[in-house]
């Protein structure tokens, strides 16, 4: 039983964990874009209300089930992101409206046992982009 001991000791001497690393320097190529102003009203109509709603589904912490499609915006917070987009690009989805303005949220999570589920709805406006 020493002699064990002693092997199972040295075994842990001489092995180790390691990690590989590479860095490589990366050439980014630095465009000229023009940045100058684009002149654009957007026109709202405030007689009918735009909806979406979006689910996502983790089960296990592992399988995530949610939508594929989302509105290319940003939207602050962590929580709710992804859906909100997912919801604003359900809500524009079949219109002829370009951006929803004035959009309202809610988002509800529900934790179960081995799951959770997000929940997010979002209404507004429909709005237009006519440029100059």
């Amino acid at each position: 039983m020493k002699h064990f001991i002693i092997l199972a000791f040295m075994l842990g001497l001489f092995s180790s964990c390691s990690n590989y690393h590479k860095n490589a320097l990366v050439a980014i190529p630095s465009p000229s874009i023009n940045l100058s102003p684009i002149e654009a009203d957007i026109s709202v109509n405030k007689n009918q209300t735009l909806e979406g709603i979006s689910t996502t589904t983790i089960v296990l912490g592992i399988f995530k089930s949610s939508d594929n499609k989302f509105a290319d915006v940003y939207i602050p917070g962590q929580v709710g992101s992804l859906e909100k987009q997912a919801a604003i690009y359900k809500a524009l989805e079949g219109t002829e409206f370009d951006v929803l303005v004035n959009p309202q949220y809610i988002v509800e999570i529900e934790k179960g046992f081995l799951s959770k589920k997000i929940t997010a709805k979002v209404v507004g406006y429909g709005g237009k982009i006519m440029i100059k």
